[in-house]
């Protein structure tokens, strides 16, 4: 007599040739996937990006102040190479000043 709770676990594992089948649907359905994946992406029809809306092309396309006293500045316009360069040099001159504060009391 064989003990039940074994008999059990036998019923509710799976074979080998069973983990084998699944493993070929899981790689086969991954490969249909990413060739699904590819031809979205580089289609003939459909550009790169396609889903992505180009503001600029809009008529009332006006770029966004990051804070309204900067306005018209050169810290005005958010997400610019400007407003980089404007934030970057008062980086750079804080740190100067914190460099010299350090000279003058070390």
């Amino acid at each position: 007599m064989s003990n039940p709770i074994t008999t059990w676990i036998k019923s509710c594992m799976e074979t080998y040739k069973e983990r084998e089948d699944w493993m070929e649907d899981r790689v086969a359905e991954n490969s249909i996937n990413s060739q699904k994946f590819s031809d979205e992406r580089h289609g003939p029809f459909r550009p790169y990006n396609v889903f992505q809306g180009e503001m600029r092309s809009q008529p009332n396309f006006r770029p966004a102040a990051a804070i309204s006293s900067y306005a018209g500045q050169e810290a005005g316009n958010a997400k610019s190479f400007r407003a980089m360069r404007y934030y970057q040099g008062g980086f750079a001159e804080r740190r100067d000043e914190i460099l010299t504060e350090i000279a003058k009391s070390g």
